[in-house]
């Protein structure tokens, strides 16, 4: 007799139940609860356990209904409590999923990350953003996988994202900069602070009052205020509140990311493609100024061109400096002619490379472009004259063919005319003999009994089955015969 057990059939069985497990003195504890409260409850926002828990008791088994007995929650958790115990495991427990919602929760996550990327990040040169599937593709090509927000949060996936990019070298990024302003109570303290700006915080001071103090607003005449408004790599703004609070000054955030916005201009973007090749040819003058420093040292004249070089490197480093400021304020006129208070604005436009320079470099790049095509042109015309060697060689090659073939059918018209020419028994045995011959399928011809046995053997039958096979046409003996002497 066999037993079956009977359930009911119209019972749905663990619907919305998300099940946390917890091991504990070689027993296992779960219990049930909501699937969208239990990050809840462990954030801190829901503590109300009625709204967690579907059911106050703690089970060995959720899915078949096991309660745990009351002698393993004292063992266990010293306490045979149910609330106390689920309240432990929610705690310390194990939230089960399946594995399409742990691949959902991943991928939400890795959204987020390439969207804070994307947000927060921009191109060195350009000051643009990326787009959020730039990232993505980035993400992939660089090896970076995301995890769960309960082993790491998204602001730190952010930073080792951009991290695994910059190592990668998958794309050229940054973290924005930001836009902050400190506000000084006592205007003796300027000069301090400035200088822990620039060596501290490494920051890009663009709108700072040299002119003197302003006074304050608010109707107390006795106290200057001075106003520093700079740019910093968000990984330096706690430096900034150091020193900020250092010196008693007021810390403002004015923009927390600064991108480049408008359409790109063809102008623009050719500027700072020169800007990024003379920096460049700065580190390269560079390298090769230690390099011939530690080689020619206490040569005078070779010390005279080292002088020349490091001033044509502080000329160029002027020029880049004042033409990669992207944050410079546009009150200044395009034609130099002033800042509207009659002051000159010359020192932010610092004399270009020579002309002299720029033509030797132009004449050395067009030698080179022109040794380059000449070698090229050279290699090309090779290619043909052996191409060509190759086509007359062939032709030499079937002309000889067709006159072999053409001797060969005047003698074998001959023979068959005295053939025919001779007894009427002779006659007949051609007859049978023509009659007796035989032609391939694939390959076509026509073959006496032993040579139709031994063209199933030969290459040209083998090559052209492989052709069959393949769905190709067949070749005749002269192609392969040819074929085969090309290739071999």
């Amino acid at each position: 007799m066999s037993y079956q057990i009977i359930q009911p059939v119209n019972q749905v069985r663990l619907t919305n139940v998300a099940v946390v497990r917890l091991n504990r003195h070689g027993k296992r504890f779960e219990v049930a609860c909501y699937r969208n409260k239990i990050l809840n409850y462990r954030q801190g926002i829901e503590t109300d356990l009625s709204e967690v828990l579907q059911t106050d008791r703690v089970f060995t088994n959720v899915s078949k209904g096991q309660f745990a007995p009351s002698k393993d929650l004292v063992l266990a958790f010293d306490t045979s409590d149910q609330e106390q115990c689920c309240r432990f495991i929610l705690d310390k427990g194990q939230i089960q999923v399946s594995d399409m919602e742990r691949s959902a929760t991943l991928e939400n996550t890795a959204r987020e990350v390439a969207n804070m990327v994307a947000t927060k990040c921009v191109h060195p040169i350009s000051n643009r953003p990326y787009t959020t599937s730039q990232i993505r593709d980035a993400m992939k090509k660089s090896d970076f996988s995301v995890q769960p927000v309960s082993a790491r949060s998204v602001k730190q996936q952010f930073l080792d994202c951009v991290k695994a990019i910059q190592v990668k070298g998958v794309l050229e990024i940054q973290r924005a900069k930001m836009e902050l302003g400190l506000v000084l109570s006592n205007g003796s303290h300027w000069d301090y602070v400035y200088e822990d700006l620039i060596g501290e915080a490494k920051a890009l001071v663009h709108n700072d009052n040299d002119n003197g103090n302003n006074k304050s607003n608010s109707g107390d005449d006795s106290v200057d205020k001075q106003r520093i408004e700079f740019f910093i790599d968000p990984s330096k703004f706690r430096a900034v509140d150091a020193i900020a609070k250092k010196y008693g000054a007021a810390l403002e955030i004015m923009r927390q990311i600064v991108t480049q916005e408008g359409d790109v201009e063809v102008s623009v973007e050719l500027e700072r493609n020169t800007n990024a090749a003379r920096q460049q040819e700065i580190q390269n003058m560079q390298s090769t100024t230690n390099a011939a420093t530690a080689t020619a040292t206490g040569q005078s004249s070779y010390a005279d061109d080292l002088d020349e070089i490091s001033n044509n490197m502080g000329t160029m480093q002027m020029g880049i400096r004042n033409a990669s400021r992207p944050y410079l304020d546009d009150s200044d006129d395009d034609n130099g002619q002033g800042d509207g208070n009659g002051n000159n604005n010359d020192d932010f436009h610092q004399p270009q490379m020579s002309t002299r320079k720029k033509n030797k470099r132009a004449a050395k790049k067009s030698k080179k472009a022109k040794r380059r095509e000449k070698e090229e042109s050279a290699a090309r015309k090779d290619r043909k004259e052996a191409e060509q060697s190759r086509r007359d060689q062939r032709e030499l090659r079937l002309g000889q063919q067709a006159e072999t073939q053409g001797q060969n059918q005047e003698d074998q018209t001959e023979t068959d005319i005295c053939k025919r020419a001779g007894t009427a028994g002779v006659a007949e045995t051609i007859l049978i003999t023509d009659s007796l011959r035989k032609s391939c399928n694939t390959c076509g011809g026509d073959f006496s009994p032993s040579e139709y046995r031994a063209h199933f053997r030969s290459d040209w039958h083998r090559y052209n089955m492989q052709l069959k096979l393949k769905g190709m046409a067949a070749i005749d003996e002269k192609e392969f015969q040819m074929f085969a002497e090309d290739f071999f």
